[in-house]
């Protein structure tokens, strides 16, 4: 009786697990889709972000296309976000690497020059020898 007994606390303990991370997902993902400006644009760019990475090859070489990648640079994680600025949200992907942290937009975004408009990729790196530098505050 005691080894069913053990068995179930065991698989309890597992759908418990399980359940957590289910749930933590959905939240994740909500999270993403309530970032957006519409719920609809979030989830149409995450599956257009995502068609972007097969089309090209994968997160690493779209890391090293976009970004100056010293020869023994690794990406570590890529992760798609929302980089805040003064305009609103930024939809991108985060690249952490052995030696920088970056962030570039999945599309371009205009800006003026004189009375014309341009387009770039909102692009961000930070080198990790910087990150030793910088202090955390208690704002």
């Amino acid at each position: 009786m005691d080894s069913v007994k053990d068995v179930l606390g065991k698989m309890g303990k597992r759908f418990g697990e399980a359940a957590r991370k289910t749930e933590n997902t959905a939240g994740n993902f909500w999270q993403h889709l309530k970032t957006g400006p519409s719920i609809a644009d979030a989830a149409m760019g995450r599956v257009s972000q995502i068609t972007k990475v097969i089309a090209e090859g994968g997160y690493e070489k779209i890391f090293h296309q976009t970004f100056d990648v010293l020869p023994e640079e690794k990406l570590k994680k890529p992760f798609a976000c929302y980089l805040s600025t003064s305009a609103g949200p930024v939809m991108g992907v985060l690249y952490l690497s052995n030696v920088k942290l970056a962030f570039c937009s999945d599309n371009p975004l205009a800006y003026k020059v004189g009375d014309k408009n341009e387009w770039s990729y909102y692009k961000v790196a930070v080198c990790k020898f910087k990150w030793s530098i910088m202090k955390r505050s208690n704002a």
